[in-house]
C-alpha cells in the first residue's frame, strides 16, 4: 500500500514539474519582431521550422505575402500557412521601424518574390537599416534581384551561400560564394538547404539577441 501510494505521487507530480520547467525557460528573443515572407510553393520546412523556433524564443513572427492578408499559402509538400500581412499595405519605413528581422524561405516561392518590387524594396530597406536579413536555399535569389539605390545587387560584396543551383546567380551578382551550412556577413545570414536549418536558426537567434 505504501509503495503504491509513493508511485502514484511520483506520477502525479512529474508532469507538473516538467511544465514548470518549460514555462520558466528564458526567451532569448522576447519583444523582437520578425517578418517572414511567403508565397506559393515555399519549401515547407524552411518556413515552418524557423517560424516555430523563433516563436519558441519569444519572437513575434508575422507572415507577409504579396496577396491580400489572410490568404492561405501552401508549401511544395502541401503544408498551409495563412498570411498576416500584405506587403503592399506596409511602407518600408514602417517595416524598418517595427521589425528586427526579415526571413526569406526557399522553394519555388522566391521566384515569385523576386518579381515583386515591393518585396525587393522591403529587402533593401531592411538590409540598409542593419536589420537581420536571413535567407535559405533559393531565398538568396532575393539578394541578387534586390538592388541598392546605386543599382548594385544586395549580394554584391558579401560572403553568402545558397542551394547549389543558385550558386552561379550569387556569383554573377557579385557575392563570394562559400559552401558552408550557414554564413553571416553583416546583416545577411544565408544557408543552403533544410539540412542546415539548425545552424541557420542558431545564427539568426544569436544575431537578433545581440
Amino acid at each position: 500500500g505504501l509503495l503504491r501510494a509513493k508511485a502514484r505521487q511520483r506520477v502525479e507530480t512529474a508532469p507538473r514539474t516538467r511544465s514548470m520547467a518549460a514555462t520558466s525557460r528564458p526567451k532569448l528573443l522576447a519583444g523582437r519582431k520578425v517578418l517572414l515572407l511567403a508565397d506559393f510553393q515555399f519549401e515547407d520546412l524552411e518556413l515552418m521550422y524557423p517560424k516555430m523556433r523563433l516563436e519558441e524564443e519569444g519572437a513575434e513572427v508575422s507572415v507577409m505575402g504579396a496577396h491580400p492578408a489572410g490568404i492561405k499559402y501552401t508549401g511544395k509538400y502541401g503544408y498551409p500557412v495563412k498570411s498576416d500581412l500584405c506587403v503592399d499595405n506596409m511602407s518600408t519605413t514602417d517595416a524598418v521601424a517595427s521589425y528586427d528581422a526579415l526571413l526569406i524561405p526557399g522553394g519555388f516561392a522566391p521566384d515569385y518574390m523576386r518579381r515583386n518590387q515591393a518585396m525587393l524594396d522591403l529587402t533593401v530597406a531592411m538590409a540598409g537599416a542593419g536589420r537581420v536579413v536571413a535567407s535559405i536555399c533559393h531565398g538568396p535569389w532575393m539578394l541578387c534581384s534586390a538592388r541598392r539605390t546605386d543599382g548594385s545587387p544586395l549580394a554584391k560584396g558579401i560572403r553568402a551561400t545558397c542551394f547549389s543551383a543558385c550558386k552561379d546567380d550569387l556569383i554573377n551578382a557579385g557575392a563570394t560564394y562559400v559552401d558552408e551550412p550557414a554564413v553571416v556577413d553583416g546583416p545577411f545570414i544565408t544557408a543552403r538547404t533544410p539540412a542546415d536549418l539548425t545552424p541557420f536558426l542558431h545564427a539568426i537567434i544569436d544575431e537578433m539577441a545581440k
